[in-house]
């Protein structure tokens, strides 16, 4: 299951919304209050849903997981993936970031039909290429080949003549990722 550190349990709790009921770029405006907030999750561990592993809560199993997820209404499961990528990404040192590149990438990736703008989109590019770069280097090529395509799909129109090197390197190693996954003919047609 997913673990959720205690400090990162507020955004989430106070629904990441703003004063006017909306979602905040900026995180929750209002303040949570966090003994009525965590005495909600203790009522959710005494009742086997949430399991407390020092200062972190997983689900008990993944199938509570998948039903806390269903209850997300779909049309804005992407809009949640979004925010909580950029909450993430905005909250941590550059130096943490590496710490949870992945999850960052993965929920901005499961966001990006809420892209606003080219600038946006470059900066996914990005962070999907620094994900490809890692995970090649942690030789999970199946995993980097999904990141760098990803980010090959988030390009703008005209890339190649704005990002030139973001270009080649994202196809470059996305090249090289599925060579070494086995899949010529991609490779080909890269």
């Amino acid at each position: 299951g997913s673990k959720c550190n205690e400090s990162i349990l507020p955004l989430f709790l106070s629904g990441g919304e703003d004063s006017q009921g909306g979602m905040s770029a900026k995180g929750g405006t209002r303040k949570p209050e966090h003994k009525s907030q965590f005495s909600m999750l203790d009522l959710a561990v005494d009742e086997g849903l949430l399991k407390k592993e020092g200062s972190s809560y997983i689900f008990a199993h993944d199938q509570i997981q998948h039903a806390a997820y269903s209850l997300i209404p779909e049309s804005e499961r992407g809009r949640l993936h979004r925010y909580i990528g950029k909450w993430i990404l905005k909250n941590m040192s550059n130096i943490r970031v590496d710490d949870v590149l992945f999850i960052v990438v993965d929920q901005l990736n499961r966001g990006k039909a809420f892209i606003e703008g080219d600038n946006e989109r470059i900066e996914l590019a990005t962070l999907n290429l620094r994900a490809g770069k890692k995970a090649m280097t942690l030789a999970t090529f199946l995993g980097s080949a999904l990141y760098l395509k990803a980010g090959i799909d988030t390009l703008c129109d005209g890339h190649w003549e704005m990002h030139y090197d973001l270009s080649l390197q994202l196809y470059s190693l996305y090249a090289e990722a599925e060579y070494c996954n086995c899949h010529f003919e991609e490779v080909g047609r890269v």
